[in-house]
């Protein structure tokens, strides 16, 4: 590619004349001389760049550029010697030095009489080795995302593509990374400088985007609030789609919040339930820069503001004080229960593991078996008893807000079969594979968006099946055939199990009155100490309840009514125990029966329904095209023929920057970004479990307990053949034999 030349180290580019650049050659604009220097840098080995300009005095226009090879000039070292603000060394680039006074160039001069530019100096000659072809794609010049790129690597980045990943599938596109036209430093770049459009104008753009989804729609709700600084603090916002959702669906409600969505730490509060098919919807989101209790009271208020069915009759939140009380402030008739899972998973925690290994199954089986409140007290006192914990302080704690949280003060409430707000932490989980913590606010609800519509699709896809599926019949009980064209089929298995199920029972009659009937329903297979369930049937509003609470609860018939009605040769479900929520007919609520002539065709929304159509058309055709050589060809030469059409119209290629447009609307309004903010969530670095068994030492198979030296060699436990919490031994004996453990049976 290249000639060395004599001693003075010259280098000379071996390309053809009609390649070169020629002293009088003449171009239609600046850009278009760069074109040819640039493609002429490409096949002879070398990147090429810009330089200097003269301008004239009269018209203040060009009319003098240079062109040069990339390592022309030398690195200013008074530049980068001088120190920073802080009087600190500047930081050391780990990138070499590059140039080397290269004099090979190129100028170009504007036509007196004319729009052309002429070459006046062409200098061929470089005093550097030239690349080599293999390597020609890695010179800066010769580099460059295309539009197309750009809009592709954006669209990654919204499902949480890695850049590295990023690069490898552009590669597997391109046939190799030598064919690209970029490298993975230039998508990190063009990311950043993606982020640099955001810098303090997030919330302004943010707030931008909210008012642009209330034009498009009425029905989009949002609010947010600034401090005395005007500095975003929180936010609310719900579409239509989700205020549709919590009219059908919003009688139960989870709210659940979590960290590491945004760059700024804010933390994200959505309100989310469960829909017919039993997937978890969405009913509104917020974001918040506290935990503080008027926070919550903000949040909890706007939500019940953009909801025209009100307040939910229960909701499950995790053990929060400042939550707690919001919600008796703002929903003061819902009720309030506390996530089950979360407390279980804290006796690990609270309870030696001596303890909590001989009584924890025991404990955690009356929490979750006990019918009535007296059945749990009475289980829960004996418990206590034999594992002495009656002076525990987490657990009379626990036990003082038993009505929040034990199952047996809830089994009436209907809960839509949720005791906990893992329903929360599985949304938490899908929504965080599409939001990272680098996200600033708007590529947080751009991607929130994507992952959103992501989730409603899964529910079109159930609705799709209900309408075009039948599940097979596993009987002719006509209580059968009924059902299956009403549940869902989610909610048509469960159904079915518990159908299944009920030809084991048998139900024998205790008492029948005038007004009630008590009837005791048992397994054929169950054991002597297996309590039967009790039926009472109201005589009068000809209702059933049963003592498992199903039913109430989750809002399908438990196996034991079902044996019931079908001894009763009762055929068909009554309508009173069809819960239309499980329905496929569920969503059929009346919701603003205007909502449709609100909604505004938005100029975006019509681009983007073009697009599609297009994109579908050229897709087919391609797809036809790509199968032979000919095809291809044809196809090739039309879309040529087609792009030189589009240009004739003047048809710019270009995608308008909506950020410098929202820049330009909200300067007056001066929203500033939030601070970065530290939660309460933040901050605990998690631990390999080889770092927790370094520092714990290893866990004794003999009592449970962990040591750095102890183990089942020298457990004083299997020495001496005693346990700590066995209470016939004398507490001397203990003290004596369990000098390593203190008081409260922690090692020490």
């Amino acid at each position: 590619m290249d000639q060395y030349s004599g001693d003075e180290q010259s280098y000379i580019p071996q390309v053809g004349d009609d390649q070169k650049p020629q002293i009088g050659m003449r171009f239609d604009s600046l850009e278009d001389a760069f074109s040819f220097y640039n493609q002429y840098a490409r096949e002879s080995g070398f990147s090429a760049r810009m330089s200097n300009s003269k301008k004239s005095k009269k018209t203040n226009e060009i009319i003098w550029k240079k062109f040069v090879c990339f390592k022309e000039g030398h690195t200013d070292d008074i530049r980068w010697s001088k120190q920073t603000k802080n009087d600190q060394p500047r930081k050391e680039k780990a990138r070499g030095e590059t140039r080397t006074g290269c004099l090979s160039k190129i100028s170009v001069v504007k036509e007196q009489t004319g729009p052309g530019w002429v070459v006046s100096t062409f200098i061929e000659s470089h005093n550097h080795p030239l690349s080599t072809p293999s390597k020609v794609h890695l010179l800066r010049s010769h580099r460059g995302i295309s539009a197309s790129k750009k809009m592709l690597s954006q669209q990654f980045a919204e499902a949480n593509v890695p850049t590295c990943q990023q690069m490898r599938l552009f590669e597997i596109e391109s046939g190799g990374p030598e064919h690209v036209g970029f490298i993975e430093r230039d998508i990190r770049n063009y990311e950043k400088s993606v982020r640099d459009e955001h810098k303090g104008i997030d919330a302004e753009t943010l707030v931008d985007f909210f008012e642009s989804e209330k034009a498009k729609n009425s029905l989009f709700f949002f609010d947010y609030e600034t401090d005395s600084d005007n500095r975003f603090t929180r936010c609310f916002w719900t579409d239509h789609v989700s205020r549709r959702a919590y009219t059908a669906f919003g009688d139960v409600v989870v709210f659940d919040t979590t960290y590491n969505t945004n760059k700024y730490g804010m933390i994200f509060a959505p309100f989310v339930g469960v829909n017919h098919h039993h997937h978890t919807i969405l009913f509104g989101c917020g974001l918040l820069s506290d935990e503080k209790t008027d926070s919550f009271v903000w949040l909890l208020n706007k939500f019940l503001e953009a909801m025209c069915q009100g307040a939910p009759n229960l909701i499950i939140t995790d053990q929060d004080p400042a939550l707690t009380k919001a919600i008796s402030q703002v929903f003061p008739q819902t009720t309030h229960r506390y996530c089950l899972w979360h407390i279980l998973n804290k006796f690990s925690e609270k309870l030696n593991p001596v303890t909590f290994r001989d009584h924890y199954e025991n404990i955690r089986n009356d929490i979750l078996h006990s019918s009535t409140d007296e059945e749990f007290e009475s289980s829960w006192e004996a418990a206590m008893y034999n594992a002495n914990l009656e002076q525990h302080d987490w657990l009379s704690l626990m036990f003082e807000l038993r009505h929040k949280w034990v199952p047996a003060y809830f089994n009436h409430v209907f809960s839509a079969g949720m005791s906990s707000s893992q329903r929360s932490e599985s949304s938490h989980a899908f929504f965080k594979r599409y939001i990272s913590s680098k996200n600033s606010l708007m590529d947080f609800i751009i991607r929130f968006n994507k992952a959103l519509r992501h989730q409603r699709h899964n529910e079109l896809v159930a609705d799709h099946i209900d309408m075009n599926e039948r599940p097979k019949l596993q009987s002719k009980w006509p209580m059968e055939s009924q059902m299956v064209t009403v549940y869902t089929k989610k909610k048509w298995l469960e159904f079915l199990e518990e159908m299944s199920q009920s030809h084991g029972y048998y139900v024998q009659i205790e008492s029948v009155g005038n007004e009630f009937g008590i009837y005791k329903v048992m397994n054929f297979q169950a054991s002597s100490s297996s309590k039967p369930r009790v039926l009472t049937h109201v005589i009068q509003g000809d209702d059933i309840l049963c003592s498992c609470m199903k039913f109430q609860f989750e809002g399908i018939p438990c196996r034991h009514m079902l044996a019931f009605f079908r001894i009763n040769q009762v055929f068909h479900l009554p309508d009173k125990y069809i819960l239309k929520r499980w329905t496929q007919a569920a969503k059929n609520v009346e919701f603003f029966p205007t909502d449709e002539q609100n909604v505004v065709e938005a100029p975006e929304r019509c681009l983007m329904s073009r697009h599609l159509r297009l994109s579908y058309k050229a897709s087919a055709l391609v797809d036809i095209a790509s199968l032979t050589v000919e095809g291809t060809n044809f196809l090739n030469a039309q879309f040529d023929y087609i792009g030189n059409e589009m240009k004739d119209l003047n048809m710019t290629t270009t995608v308008s920057g909506g950020s410098q447009c929202r820049r330009a609307t909200y300067r007056a309004i001066g929203i500033v970004d939030p601070q970065k903010i530290r939660t309460k969530g933040c901050g605990k670095r998690l631990k390999s479990s080889k770092e927790k068994a370094t520092t714990q030492g290893r866990k004794c198979r003999g009592c449970g307990r962990r040591g750095v030296q102890h183990d089942k060699r020298n457990c004083p436990n299997l020495q001496d053949g005693s346990t700590i919490n066995n209470k016939n031994e004398q507490q001397s004996s203990d003290d004596e034999d369990f000098g390593s453990i203190d008081g409260s049976n922690n090692w020490i």
